[in-house]
């Protein structure tokens, strides 16, 4: 069985993770959903309905990425049931994920996925405004760090917009570099009440099946139209 893992990284805290980690499990309720945040409970509270893997991945002593979790978890990955996993790196562990590429080997970690049949995404969030440069500084360390070897998509979030500037420059290094680029946003009505009724809802971490179909609404389109 073929296996999937979404890696939602960004070192930059509030840039989005947790809320693109939501849109992924309401996406796929078969998703096996993890918790990889060492700092913040934010998906594991927003996704209480999924019951989220809690995964330490830090060493306690180091604060580095433990090699021997990360091999654990994708053992763990190689054996279970399901095909599609969504992990949810928080900022401190994000921080790391460049670092633990260039330490490590690899190309020897990467074949051991291959031939078990493991496929990572990473997933990069950016948001405009005044996060932008945080956000990039960080997308080009990702991408030095693993030499076009794993795939990464950009995700840009829609609460932060671009300016122009920033959209030009994003769009030339996501293209200069052979990345994805996509768009996320939980709901295009910005309206007071609309951000409202979706703290609500990511507050309550019951998801969207026991919310009205006139909350819901706000969230469904985006949903459905997210390009992961």
């Amino acid at each position: 069985m073929k296996k999937k893992v979404y890696f939602i990284t960004q070192a930059k805290g509030g840039s989005g993770k947790s809320l693109l980690a939501f849109m992924l499990a309401e996406k796929y309720p078969e998703a096996i959903v993890l918790d990889l945040d060492d700092a913040t409970t934010t998906s594991s509270k927003q996704l209480a309905y999924r019951n989220p893997t809690m995964v330490p991945f830090l060493d306690p002593t180091t604060k580095r990425i433990d090699r021997g979790i990360f091999m654990e978890l994708f053992q763990s990955i190689a054996t279970a049931d399901r095909e599609l996993f969504i992990a949810d790196l928080g900022a401190s562990v994000s921080e790391q994920l460049p670092k633990f590429f260039v330490l490590n080997r690899l190309e020897a970690t990467l074949k051991l996925l291959h031939d078990n049949y493991i496929h990572i995404q990473l997933v990069c969030v950016i948001g405009g405004a005044n996060i932008f440069n945080a956000t990039m500084s960080y997308l080009v360390e990702l991408v030095e760090s693993t030499h076009a070897t794993i795939e990464i998509t950009v995700a840009h979030n829609g609460m932060y917009p671009c300016s122009p500037t920033q959209q030009e420059s994003l769009i030339q290094y996501v293209e200069r570099n052979k990345l994805t680029l996509i768009p996320f946003d939980l709901a295009e009505d910005k309206s007071e009440r609309a951000m409202r009724n979706i703290e609500n809802v990511l507050k309550d971490g019951q998801g969207l099946s026991n919310v009205s179909p006139f909350i819901s609404v706000y969230f469904n389109e985006s949903i459905r139209e997210l390009k992961l």
